[in-house]
């Protein structure tokens, strides 16, 4: 092997482009038809353009798309320097690093080493034509009809573009950055960046600078080399997403809330993917996506005759990155998951003759297209569109039979969906025209006194780098929602009328809020009577089924109740996420029904008593075997249960081992068995959130921390000299110079911090998607809970009370990864740490209303945000990345740390000695009442002090945890004990 990561300081990542065209056009020019395009590849939706002009869009796209730092290196300083000695370093030097830096906290670096076997890039190589052959040639056989080159193209394109990534990493190749000088990002970072910006640069046919007539353009504000992007800046969002996701009545009603809204977005960003090409997609990312994967194979085989054989192919490698990535080896398993968050930002070309009003209908009309797909034709299994049909061959989504209570979900749906055309979930649209803002973009940097540190050649090539920091940051931040936001429907009337004149059925006129939203009036009053629906209910039911020819009986009547429960009163949207639920359940393994099967999804899958051969017992035996759990409806009242779980279950000595390791104990006693083989009515709702992501996802990290990677630059990166005119030493001034400058500008333009790049963009859009995959994984395969929403910044989960604690451990440590990286193979990607997130857990009681203990978890995820925490003597502070417990149960509230896992396995530790009836349950209220005033920072005596509450409890494996811990003020009101002893206090019997 042999180190063959050296790059030319001016062309980081030249050699990879050359690669792939290598690749790519090797197997494309044995066509004829082929050969004027190839070296204008990048041109799918446009066959026109010389060569020159093919390379002068690809070289601006590649300004555009460069991160700060090596903007400042390559195009304002290295090719127009006020200092004579740097003119020659552009082409002089090459400069090898072997590190890469995290881009949120430059301080976390990995060797990469740039050692790449050749016998893998050959297997890669390989592998790459071979894919991309059996694809053309199932399209072309031996010849190629001109009439479909386009076709031919675009879909080649798609197919790049999917597999060119995870094919590099799945050969073990190891990751190379985008620039050695700068070495914060990889350069696949920097080619998806890349080709986003494309669609900036592909309209920009300026001939003549001046114009035809020679009179001064607009498009002088840029040097004559400079790119002049053209395009729109596009965000899709949905607002009001907690009022939808929120309300819930059931932990399906939960998830269909959050699955509907990100399946919107998706189908409705899907729909510009497929005219415009993958790249234009910023956020969130398509790499690593799976249902990104999913449509893009489907498409493949539908549109482009894809053949099964090489779909599997190509299906075995992205599943293996996956597996890497997050531990599930199998991309159709997040198809259920709610991944796509609520807004999208995209990158759109502006062609000829569009404006963004007509923009801006288009994507409306895709909106609905998703939406009627999603809200209307998937919920009635009524799918007519071609989208919608797309999408359910897509996810594989197969129909259940015809049966009496398909039917009589039917009835009930087909009501709701008459309001649905009032478009229920409404989008806001914001569009940004780049020719719209030219002059506010240089007024803003002219304000800034740019100009006085910066010559003007040197300012007319920042200003078209700075449209996008400028666009979706400043812009999209301060002036978008005024300026540029169209409401795109009025809310319908009757949602916002205090006339109480809405006939709605079984109601009347006289018609009431929906019970389990509030937000919208009911359609369908379920009225009860004795656990029952009231004779008035059943009436108006056997009507509607009557005018749709069904005959209905008591059993079916009693089937319904398991959907709309007596007593509810629904609006429309809650009855039709009900219905998308009903109509995907048999597709969505482990997506649980009510909260019951949350809080006995550990039980029954690990603990797995045996149910003792007794009559009595055979009622608990069916509870357990049940489709849906439902504790009131099977045993009337929980001590009912109680008394027969105590009676009828045991514990198997086999399973005992088990057991052990899954808990983490040492050993397994008969108490801590009784208390296992128990009834369970609690389960966890964790919400969790980023710390400082909104400045994350401005960018708003100081440039001083890349410039205190300099003196490592220097000392561990080798110049080549080519030229010996030119002495080592001038390479290294130009580096500081360059960096110099570089947070001299930051400081003038952006308070000190770098600036949003497409590149910073693309990366952190990765690191969402990888913690968002691997928090899915310990959600619901490691602890067997549910994911309701994953975007990697956020979180919100059900989780059963078993596996509480490892399930906040678990996700945290997916967020920070391993010294700022997550790894897959040879390939490195930056995680957040040290930024961390902060978690709201509300242990519930299966009885609760649980739009109630959603809101109160919200409310609580709000409140630990502001947590400050001080250390001994004042000698640190941290502020949030805590977790909050509560219940629902107690007016108690603990907030413990998160940074470190020491006060959480504390916790755990104490909750498992109690439940092995070690640990004795009023060791809490004793240190409440008799010493919780007496903790100070003075270590001797709070040392003392914990270590007798905790022997007069038999509390003597703990003394050694405690003594570890440092007295932390928490908010200057509380400390760090206390809360330790109150997260016990909501812990202690749970189970």
């Amino acid at each position: 092997m042999r180190r063959v990561g050296s790059k030319n300081c001016s062309r980081g990542g030249e050699n990879r482009k050359v690669l792939l065209y290598y690749l790519l056009i090797n197997k494309l020019l044995k066509y004829k038809e082929l050969r004027r395009f190839f070296e204008n590849f990048y041109s799918i939706y446009k066959k026109s353009g010389s060569r020159a002009k093919a390379r002068k869009k690809v070289s601006a796209a590649d300004v555009l798309a460069s991160e700060y730092n090596r903007w400042v290196l390559n195009y304002l300083y290295s090719t127009s320097q006020r200092k004579r000695s740097f003119k020659y370093f552009k082409s002089s030097y090459i400069f090898r690093y072997f590190r890469f830096h995290n881009i949120f906290n430059p301080e976390y670096s990995v060797d990469t080493g740039y050692d790449i076997d050749y016998n893998k890039m050959g297997r890669f190589m390989e592998k790459f034509r071979e894919i991309i052959d059996k694809f053309i040639e199932k399209q072309t056989g031996n010849t190629l009809d001109k009439t479909k080159i386009f076709k031919l193209i675009k879909s080649v394109y798609f197919l790049i573009y999917t597999i060119y990534e995870p094919l590099w990493i799945y050969f073990g190749l190891p990751v190379e950055v985008e620039d050695s000088r700068s070495p914060f990002y990889t350069i696949f970072d920097h080619l998806y960046a890349s080709a986003s910006m494309i669609n900036w640069v592909y309209y920009d046919d300026r001939s003549d600078p001046k114009g035809k007539k020679g009179k001064k353009t607009q498009q002088d504000t840029y040097s004559k080399n400079a790119p002049n992007p053209k395009g729109f800046y596009v965000v899709i969002d949905i607002p009001g997403v907690q009022e939808i996701i929120n309300s819930a009545r059931k932990a399906s009603d939960y998830w269909a809330g959050s699955w509907m809204l990100s399946m919107i977005i998706w189908l409705t960003v899907w729909q510009l993917i497929k005219e415009y090409g993958p790249d234009v997609l910023l956020a969130p990312t398509t790499r690593f996506n799976p249902i990104y994967y999913a449509m893009t194979l489907n498409y493949l085989e539908k549109e482009f005759g894809m053949d099964d054989g090489l779909k599997k192919e190509i299906e075995e490698i992205l599943n293996t990155i996956l597996g890497k990535l997050s531990g599930i080896y199998d991309y159709t398993q997040f198809l259920k998951e709610a991944i796509i968050p609520a807004t999208a930002s995209l990158i759109l070309p502006k062609e000829q003759n569009t404006c963004s009003i007509k923009l801006e209908q288009e994507i409306f009309e895709y909106y609905k297209n998703a939406y009627n797909c999603i809200v209307k034709e998937i919920p009635t299994g009524n799918v007519q569109s071609d989208i919608c049909k797309e999408f359910v061959e897509a996810f594989n989504i197969i129909y259940q039979s015809n049966s009496t209570l398909d039917n009589l979900m039917n009835v009930i749906i087909n009501e709701a969906e008459k309001y649905a055309d009032k478009i229920l979930i409404r989008p806001a649209i914001y569009i940004v025209d780049i020719d719209d803002i030219r002059d506010e973009v240089e007024s803003d940097l002219r304000n800034k006194n740019v100009n006085a540190i910066l010559n003007n050649k040197q300012f007319n090539q920042l200003v078209p780098q700075y449209i996008f920091h400028y666009i979706s940051t400043k812009l999209f931040r301060e002036k978008v929602k005024e300026k540029y936001k169209r409401e795109i429907l009025p809310k319908p009337n009757w949602f916002t009328s205090f006339n109480k004149e809405f006939d709605y059925i079984n109601g009347g006129k006289n018609w009431e809020y929906c019970t389990v939203c509030g937000n919208e009036p009911a359609i369908i009053n379920f009225g009860k009577e004795n656990d029952d629906y009231s004779a008035s209910t059943k009436c108006e039911i056997l009507r509607l089924a009557y005018q749709n020819r069904y005959k209905v009986t008591d059993d079916d009547l009693k089937d319904l109740k398991v959907w709309f429960k007596p007593g509810e009163k629904l609006g429309p949207l809650c009855i039709i996420k009900r219905g998308l639920y009903f109509r995907l359940r048999k597709n969505l393994e482990k997506v649980f029904k009510s909260t019951d099967d949350i809080a006995y999804s550990y039980y029954k899958n690990v603990i797995q008593p045996r149910i003792k051969d007794l009559d009595e017992c055979e009622k608990l035996k069916n509870f357990l075997n049940a489709e849906e759990l439902d504790v009131y409806e099977t045993f009337g009242n929980p001590v009912i249960a109680r008394r027969l779980f105590s009676k009828c279950t045991e514990v198997e000595d086999k399973k005992l081992p088990c057991i052990q390791k899954e808990y983490g104990v040492s050993d397994v006693n008969n108490a801590f068995i009784d208390a296992l083989k128990g009834y369970r009515e609690f389960y966890a709702i964790v919400k969790a959130d980023a710390d400082d992501m909104t400045e994350l996802a401005r960018g708003e990290i100081d440039a001083e921390k890349y410039f205190e990677v300099l003196p490592r630059l220097i000392k561990e990166g080798e110049f080549e000299e080519k030229e010996s005119k030119n002495p080592k030493n001038r390479a290294c001034k130009f580096l500081i110079y360059t960096y110099s400058n570089m947070t001299s500008i930051a400081k003038v333009i952006n308070d000190g911090n770098i600036l949003m790049s497409p590149t910073y963009r693309v990366a952190l859009s990765l690191a969402m998607m990888i913690t968002l995959l691997r928090d899915i994984k310990t959600v619901e395969v490691e602890n067997y809970g549910q994911i309701i929403y994953a975007g990697g910044d956020d979180v919100v989960a059900l989780v059963p009370i078993d596996r509480l604690i490892d399930t906040l451990i678990g996700l945290e440590r997916n967020f920070v990864g391993e010294n700022g990286f997550f790894k897959v193979r040879q390939w490195y990607i930056p995680t957040f740490y040290p930024h961390g997130r902060s978690f709201s857990v509300r242990i519930a009681n299966i009885a609760d209303f649980m739009t109630n203990e959603i809101q109160m978890a919200t409310e609580l995820l709000n409140r630990v945000k502001k947590v400050k925490w001080e250390f001994p003597n004042g000698e640190e502070k941290r502020s949030k990345f805590s977790a909050i417990l509560s219940t629902s149960r107690t007016s108690y509230e603990s907030v413990l740390p998160m940074w470190d896992f020491k006060y959480l396995i504390l916790l755990k530790k104490m909750w498992l000695l109690n439940l092995s009836n070690k640990l004795s349950s009023s060791v809490f209220e004793d240190y409440e009442s008799a010493f919780k005033e007496f903790i100070t920072s003075e270590r001797k005596l709070t040392k003392r002090l914990i270590n007798y509450v905790l022997l007069k409890n038999n509390g003597k494996e703990l003394v050694e945890d405690f003594n570890k811990l440092d007295f932390l003020s928490l908010n200057k009101k509380s400390n760090v004990y206390n809360e330790i002893f109150k997260a016990f206090r909501i812990m202690r019997g749970v189970i």
